[in-house]
């Protein structure tokens, strides 16, 4: 029954902007701009959150329509009026902590309104309600209902971002608890929320239930300890995705970020880190010149990474070079001229460009990321605007049994920068014998030269990372390169032999198979190539899950392989695993002279510091390890230890669009017998090899440096001097380009000179002189009778 008593007025537009037009212009604010996610934490980062938020506004209005319009309203009204009530006062409580910033910004800055608009709507929802109450008999019950009817639904959009967090919380504790966190996180985690922590966000919890969660964990209204690095880690157990493979733009959780307070917590570091979304390639080109006579090229990779946003950013990224190459040139243009790199100790080369860093300059560094890697960091890209830098590299020629010769181009395999799909890169490689290719490429003659050339995607880059083949070795080589003196260096020569030798199968082979989902296609690819294993030799097999799986190792034969087979076939492929127990289980297990250790994974972008003790005591103290190859067949990063000669001196074997091909010829490479094509370098005190390319010092110098990383401080000494003389990066050196020739006599670092750097066309230029002298020639006697006619006519 309704019945109605008299009231003393209607509600005035007042009610009507403080309950629904104000907090609607909070909502719509805060959606567009992302103030509140940006400065303290998202309170909206799900859609449910949206419609959560937005209903409260909403029957607000009806509330203060059937107010004004003094008729019984319905009752269901009233209970939606008891809902808005509880909704407002979850969100009023949330944002209770920073009401008086709020406070202090409207008072001295003018601004900061907008943390009050849940406690606005809240006192108006509870008046016009209560006004309400006169037209409807038992209103109290319905309020009752409505509000717990506004709890349950706070508590339920809350439910996933408050798994999130205990499970980010969980992740800090032991195995058992880490287990509970990845679980936790697959049934009713939030993994945007989680991408968002990782990008560095406060941690503030959205919601009621998930503000007490995190705050009962961190001891107070903060975020969890270290929720970062946690959430990063975390991210990769779940998904299996490298945590900086993942656009920023696309999580909804993080897309509402913008650059007033997206402060990049990487810059200046170590790593690659997070993907910045004003970041973004530009430009991107290889250019090269191939020799078959000494088995090797030059290769230079030059991209431009632009900033659209309003503050200066630093651009990483891990480059992947062609199989047992080395960074020999870095450059950077600094108000459009280019200037060249120094050479100096990986540390001093760091400390320099980190003290620029903060002072805002323009520097360029060059660091080894584990063998066959680079990371390469440039700073600052100011507000709209570009860097551009290149990176030039000595590699050598892959050979394979039967002399067929190839090698693969660079590769970005880890950025904080985005890339169109169509970005272009575009390939312009030369060589004095013809180059053929499976990529996108074209074989041309360039400039009267043989050579490759065409634009790849971005996209067809990285699914098929191109590979260039050369004409066949066919006779042993000869050839020898020279290092210029330098100060009180001496000149150094360096002879190369290619010859035909005989090689014997590995003592032993452990084989390390990544369990994490973005390795299957490589796991499955590995399941049809064991035919190639020669028969007898002793083969194990380990595989990185949540549920690890060991073949023992065993003389290789059909029962062996069928082991081997099933193990693959049974895992799950999930997530992203750790992959370091097994690879220690398996030096562990292999201490036969001459063993091998296959590791076939994919991204590793963490390493779980709780499993890397024992794997470090092994690397520290064991006397006998097996020779570390790695193949991965995705691009992301790759765990390594820094200055870990194990490490370092692995060989990571440059992937295909083919897996399967690469394991075959891969294992055949490995693992059997017979003769092979082997190429040594040698200094030696007077050379009397044909003169070839400097490129084969450089590859020569590399290796040398790296040998000292064992040694004490005076061989380490000399290492960086001879990569200085030779202007080779290596696990103990880097390369550094600072803005004004002062910059390096502050850090010590000589002075760089432009003339000692190599340049296209490379390896040597008398090889492409020899190429156009023999084309003018054979012009020359293709129209000789021309020639001899028109000199008689002029006669």
């Amino acid at each position: 029954m309704s019945y109605r008593t008299p009231v003393s007025s209607s509600p005035g537009p007042l009610a009507l902007i403080i309950g629904t037009i104000f907090p609607a212009l909070v909502i719509l604010i805060e959606l567009l701009t992302g103030l509140c996610a940006n400065a303290f934490f998202d309170p909206m980062p799900t859609l449910a959150h949206v419609l959560l938020v937005a209903s409260v506004p909403l029957i607000n209005f009806f509330l203060w329509r059937a107010a004004q319009r003094e008729e019984a309203p319905k009752a269901a009204l009233i209970i939606l009026g008891g809902a808005a009530m509880s909704i407002a006062a979850g969100y009023a409580l949330v944002f209770l902590p920073i009401l008086p910033i709020a406070l202090v910004a409207i008072i001295f800055f003018g601004f900061g309104l907008l943390p009050f608009a849940p406690l606005g709507s809240l006192i108006v929802a509870i008046r016009l309600t209560n006004r309400l109450t006169d037209w409807i008999e038992h209103s109290g019950r319905r309020i009752a209902a409505g509000v717990m009817i506004g709890i349950a639904a706070l508590v339920a959009v809350d439910v996933p971002a408050t798994a999130t967090y205990l499970a980010v919380g969980w992740w800090h504790g032991d195995p058992t608890s880490q287990q509970r966190a990845a679980t936790t996180m697959r049934l009713i985690g939030d993994r945007d929320i989680l991408f968002r922590l990782g990008s560095g966000d406060t941690g503030r919890a959205p919601g009621i239930l998930s503000f007490i969660a995190s705050g009962w964990q961190s001891g107070g209204f903060g975020a969890p300890q270290d929720s970062s690095t946690a959430a990063r880690e975390l991210y990769y157990r779940v998904t299996g995705t490298p945590f900086n493979a993942v656009d920023p733009s696309i999580v909804r959780a993080a897309a509402r970020r913008n650059g007033m307070f997206d402060w990049d917590a990487d810059q200046g570091g170590t790593s690659v880190g997070g993907r910045i979304d004003d970041l973004a390639l530009t430009g991107s080109r290889i250019d090269g010149s191939i020799s078959s006579a000494d088995s090797l090229a030059y290769l230079e990779w030059t991209g431009t990474v632009s900033n659209r946003g309003d503050q200066q950013r630093e651009a990483r990224l891990t480059l992947a070079l062609p199989e047992g190459a080395v960074a020999s040139r870095a450059t950077l243009w600094i108000n459009g001229e280019p200037r060249e790199a120094s050479i100096g100790g990986r540390a001093e080369t760091r400390a320099a460009y980190t003290a620029v860093v903060q002072r805002s300059r323009d520097p360029l560094l060059v660091t080894t990321d584990g063998a066959g890697r680079l990371l390469v960091q440039a700073f600052p890209i100011g507000p709209n605007a570009s860097m551009q830098f290149r990176i030039g590299l000595s590699a050598p020629l892959i050979i394979a049994r039967d002399g067929s010769r190839s090698i693969s181009l660079p590769a970005i395999v880890e950025r904080n920068f985005n890339i169109a799909a169509d970005q272009p890169h575009n390939v312009w490689v030369e060589g004095d014998s013809p180059i053929a290719t499976t990529a996108a490429l074209r074989p041309s003659i360039l400039e009267g030269k043989a050579g490759v050339t065409g634009t790849i995607s971005d996209a067809d880059y990285a699914r098929a990372r191109p590979q260039l083949h050369i004409t066949p070795i066919t006779s042993p080589s000869l050839r020898s390169g020279t290092i210029p003196a330098a100060g009180k260096q001496p000149a150094i020569i360096v002879t190369q032999r290619i010859e035909r030798v005989a090689a014997t199968s590995p003592g032993a082979l452990a084989i390390v198979v990544d369990g994490s989902v973005g390795n299957k296609s490589a796991a499955d690819a590995l399941a049809t190539t064991l035919d190639t294993l020669p028969r007898g030799l002793p083969v194990s097999l380990r595989i990185a899950a949540e549920r690890p799986a060991t073949v023992p190792l065993a003389p290789w034969s059909s029962a062996q392989r069928d082991l081997v087979q099933k193990a693959l076939s049974d895992n799950g492929f999930a997530g992203g695993q750790d992959n370091i127990p097994a690879v220690s289980d398996a030096i562990a297990e292999t201490s036969a002279a001459n063993a091998k250790l296959l590791w076939i994974h994919g991204p590793q972008p963490v390493k779980f510091d709780r499993s890397s003790a024992r794997l470090d005591q092994m690397l520290e103290r064991s006397t006998a390890l097996p020779r570390l190859v790695r193949y991965q067949a995705t691009a992301g990063a790759a765990i390594t230890e820094e200055g870990q000669p194990w490490f370092e001196t692995a060989r990571f074997v440059s992937p295909t669009a083919d897996p399967a091909r690469d394991l075959r010829g891969l294992l055949e490479d490995i693992a059997q017998s017979g003769t092979i094509w082997r190429v040594t370098r040698t200094a030696e005190a007077a050379g009397t090899a044909p003169s070839g390319s400097i490129h084969i010092a450089r590859l020569w110098a590399a290796s040398e440096a790296t040998q000292a990383l064992n040694g004490k401080e005076a061989p380490r000494k000399a290492a960086i001097l001879l990569a200085r003389q030779a202007n080779v990066v290596t696990p103990i050196s880097g390369a550094v380009v600072l803005e004004a020739d002062a910059n390096y006599k502050e850090n010590g670092l000589a002075i760089p000179d432009p003339e000692a750097v190599p340049t296209i066309p490379e390896p040597h230029e008398w090889a492409l002189l020899a190429i156009i002298a023999a084309f003018l020639a054979w012009l020359w006697r293709r129209h000789r009778p021309f020639g001899s006619t028109f000199t008689q006519a002029l006669a």
